[in-house]
């Protein structure tokens, strides 16, 4: 079943009302200026790092929240 195009405005703007809590909270814990990270940003810490994950997750939910504003 298909959902409406109601249904999908919905959820896309839930999905972009979460992703900006979450990278803005994310950013705040990691101490990341949200205005720098893109699809390009280098990660600051190393692979092995123990926030290496939590910054790769912030880049990539921002990846997705740009495509989603577009």
């Amino acid at each position: 079943m298909a959902l409406s195009a109601a249904q999908t405005a919905e959820a896309k703007a839930r999905a972009i009302e979460y992703l900006e809590y979450s990278t803005y909270s994310l950013s705040l814990m990691l101490g990341v200026d949200l205005a720098d990270v893109s699809g390009s940003w280098t990660i600051p810490v190393a692979a092995d790092h123990d926030e290496f994950n939590a910054h790769d997750c912030l880049k990539k939910q921002v990846v997705v929240l740009t495509a989603l504003k577009a």
